[in-house]
């Protein structure tokens, strides 16, 4: 996971994740580091202030918004029920919207 450490609705979203997180399932990295590039060349190039995005480290696959809601989810299983009904587009921005306030 991806996001704008200088942007505090993404640092919200990326606490609440770290605190359901309990497995250690995801890795959040914020875009400042110079790292990044290197280590996910495929977030090259995106638009990070106030974004957060996540990076399918099997399939690749870069994800934002409530785009990146069912893989997320998957990852957190306390909300391993949510990720069906987020795969509708305007549930999944539900779900965030709550999250990131």
């Amino acid at each position: 996971m991806v996001y704008d450490a200088e942007d505090l609705r993404c640092r919200r979203l990326v606490d609440w994740v770290g605190r359901q997180d309990r497995d250690g399932r995801v890795v959040t990295f914020p875009y400042q580091n110079g790292e990044l590039v290197r280590v996910a060349p495929e977030l090259a190039g995106l638009e990070f202030p106030g974004q957060v995005y996540t990076l399918d480290l099997e399939s690749r696959v870069v994800r934002g918004g409530a785009a990146m809601a069912p893989g997320l989810l998957r990852r957190l299983p306390r909300w391993a029920w949510a990720r069906v009904p987020a795969r509708i587009p305007w549930i999944a921005r539900l779900i965030f919207g709550i999250i990131r306030r």
